[in-house]
């Protein structure tokens, strides 16, 4: 499911490499972390390990719910950093990496008393 997470910076904003080194600390070595931006502008997609997966697959009357999870090939989302907030982005990802996306946007929202809006 596609989702964005705008973290809106209200009085204090973070540097782009604090936010680079809050993403590495935040995945602790289970993500891969790519530069996605060309030059001007910060982009990050974020590869996390495992295929994504249907949690209620194997529960009577789900089996065939999670068709769309089996087609997606990574688990992965993206960190765009625009100079007012970050969008902390999922295109097609499965429960887990939703999840993790969105702690990674409520961790940016507490630390700089920032707004998230979904």
């Amino acid at each position: 499911m596609a989702l964005d997470r705008f973290v809106r910076w209200q009085k204090k904003k973070p540097t782009t490499q604090e936010l680079r080194t809050v993403l590495e600390d935040y995945l602790g070595g289970i993500g891969k972390i790519e530069n996605m931006g060309k030059k001007g502008s910060t982009w990050w997609s974020v590869t996390l390990p495992g295929k994504p997966t249907f949690p209620f697959r194997r529960l009577e009357g789900f089996e065939n719910r999670g068709k769309a999870v089996d087609e997606i090939k990574e688990r992965w989302f993206e960190v765009y950093v625009d100079k007012k907030y970050v969008d902390v982005m999922t295109r097609h990802g499965d429960e887990l990496t939703g999840n993790i996306a969105q702690g990674f946007a409520e961790l940016l929202t507490r630390f700089w008393e920032a707004k998230l809006e979904v």
